[in-house]
């Protein structure tokens, strides 16, 4: 045969290789053996085709209207990133068996919207995918780090922060000048201003839901460490020694002004700034109800600030799932710049993502109801880090004290003296 026809003969052949491997790669046998080892690592990394691509299944739990408001901006993402998704929204008070049940057999579906506070324990048990391993790896360095920090656990990333909603103390500024109050109270010896100036009058100085213990622990971290339920188990010996004496007198002298009630109180009654001077409420609550926060250079525009602890919703994979790229495709779109101003302006949550939550803060900054508009003002009350509140028992038990001391049953220091030996009995 001649030299010619044999070139000719190894190129036809070689072709017909190439046609026939379509994981045969020029570039050599490094890129393969890298994708090998991170589908061990990663097992489902590599997903159905587009024949075989099933929809992307997201579970949630939140009320009607919101869903409505969230199943809307969900299906516009999914379009616009060519994913197919089907969405459930499980009743809250089944939320947690359901998705236990569900995860345990490995049919939970593909994306579920956590409480960040969960997800390390669901991690650690297995039942999530690690974030790292999928196209957010990119870009999930661009959510807010104080909320990053509690979807990280052995060194990979579990969850994609969403939304959050912190509990603040708000109040008019048209009802605060009128009380001869220049802001919010900062600290003890502000508060025990405001009380002085509340003497001898019917208004009262809070209202507050009686019903939610997180409310209630939010306003006493207040009052420094060691008082509310979250930071009492941490308390040091200073509390027998009398180190939170002035914070337990204070408190003592704002129980006769507290307004308890069984939901989260706002200002769309116009006779709740009549009954009190300032509310804890969640700052969705706030917004939702109240057309002075969103509305521009009101002069009776609400004035807050952020109170501790700060609960988070988080974007999650779980680890059956066969979609991971469609899924982490549909995440990406739904933590955009613009889907989450979207959400924020739609649903009142604040933005999970840092570079939204700048914008959304400096426009609050600008109307004058908060000080700064740099994002970290959210975070100034450091959250609670304990297991306490991360107890639905525990919550149950602190909560009957707390209720307690703001009906004016107990003192603020038999309220202290009781949780701390209960502290001890469960030892």
């Amino acid at each position: 045969m001649k030299r010619r026809h044999q070139v000719v003969l190894f190129a036809v052949l070689l072709l017909s290789l190439t046609i026939l491997s379509p994981s045969f790669d020029f570039r050599g046998v490094q890129q393969n053996q890298d994708q090998d080892q991170e589908n061990d690592a990663f097992p489902n990394a590599v997903t159905r085709s587009e024949n075989q691509q099933a929809p992307v299944e997201i579970v949630v739990s939140m009320s009607e209207s919101e869903f409505q408001v969230f199943s809307a901006i969900a299906k516009q993402v999914a379009a616009a990133r060519v994913v197919k998704i089907n969405l459930r929204n499980l009743p809250s008070d089944t939320y947690k068996k359901v998705l236990d049940n569900e995860l345990a057999v490995g049919d939970s579906g593909d994306v579920i919207l956590l409480n960040s506070e969960e997800i390390q324990g669901y991690a650690k048990r297995g039942h999530l995918y690690p974030l790292n391993a999928t196209t957010l790896s990119k870009s999930i360095g661009d959510s807010v780090s104080l909320l990053r920090e509690k979807t990280e656990w052995n060194g990979y990333q579990w969850g994609m922060p969403f939304d959050f909603d912190p509990y603040v103390l708000a109040s008019r500024s048209k009802s605060l000048a009128n009380a001869g109050l220049e802001r919010l109270p900062q600290n003890l010896d502000e508060w025990t201003r405001v009380i002085n100036k509340m003497e001898n009058k019917s208004q009262k100085l809070l209202a507050i839901n009686i019903d939610d213990a997180y409310a209630a622990d939010a306003w006493l971290n207040e009052f420094g460490s060691g008082v509310a339920p979250s930071t009492l188990k941490t308390a040091t010996e200073s509390h027998t020694a009398g180190g939170n004496e002035q914070a337990l007198q204070v408190l003592n002298w704002v129980q006769p002004y507290i307004q308890v009630q069984n939901t989260n109180p706002d200002f769309a009654d116009k006779d709740m700034q009549e009954e009190a001077l300032m509310v804890v409420t969640p700052f969705s609550q706030l917004v939702n109800n109240d057309l002075a926060l969103t509305e521009e250079r009101l002069p009776n525009r609400i004035m807050f600030k952020p109170l501790a602890p700060v609960t988070s919703r988080s974007f999650v994979i779980t680890s059956g799932s066969h979609e991971a790229e469609q899924a982490s495709r549909w995440i990406e779109g739904m933590t955009s710049n613009s889907v989450q101003s979207d959400w924020y302006q739609q649903a009142h949550y604040l933005p999970g993502q840092q570079q939204q939550l700048n914008t959304e803060s400096q426009k609050l900054s600008v109307e004058g109801q908060i000080m700064s508009g740099n994002g970290q003002e959210w975070f100034v009350a450091k959250t609670s880090e304990t297991p306490v509140m991360d107890n639905p028992e525990l919550v149950l038990q602190y909560n009957k004290k707390v209720q307690q001391f703001l009906q004016g049953v107990i003192s603020a220091n038999q309220y202290v003296n009781d949780i701390l030996k209960m502290q001890q009995s469960s030892k």
